[in-house]
């Protein structure tokens, strides 16, 4: 039960990856990291003059031919690029054999390595703080089948 649950998170993590990176247009940071990084001058508060720098270099990335307008086509062409970066992430992180699909034993593999990396304290579990402390691109797959951490 609990590695359908640890499956089930890291599914659903994967799934919500992409819908995050898409959010093209402005938002409003949400996590604290986030929002330190778009207060740049560290007053507690995020200002239109602060977020409008970013939004452009977005705006711009998107905005292929320089127009100064990002059409529908030019959307849809950034979405699947970043939707190819996101599969291609993870056949590179799950599919072990290189065969083109992932199997449930590379998937059972990849969650097993995945909570060994982040389980810093070695009790066979990880906590809220050690799920927040982990990053996904420390695991590593060197060709022992070992993780890095």
């Amino acid at each position: 039960m609990i590695r359908i649950a640890l499956v089930l998170a890291l599914l659903g993590g994967i799934a919500a990856v992409p819908g995050a990176a898409f959010a093209m247009e402005p938002y409003l940071p949400k996590t604290p990291r986030a929002f330190n990084n778009a207060d740049s001058d560290a007053n507690g508060k995020v200002t239109a003059a602060e977020l409008t720098p970013r939004a452009g270099k977005r705006f711009a990335r998107i905005d292929k031919d320089g127009n100064g307008a990002v059409s529908a086509a030019e959307i849809d062409a950034s979405l699947r690029q970043a939707m190819e970066r996101r599969r291609d992430r993870m056949m590179a992180s799950l599919d072990q054999d290189k065969d083109g699909v992932i199997s449930r034993a590379e998937m059972e593999w990849f969650v097993d390595q995945l909570v060994a990396s982040a389980d810093t304290d070695h009790d066979g579990g990880v906590s809220l703080e050690e799920a927040k402390n982990f990053k996904v691109a420390k695991l590593r797959k060197p060709a022992t089948g070992k993780t890095s951490n």
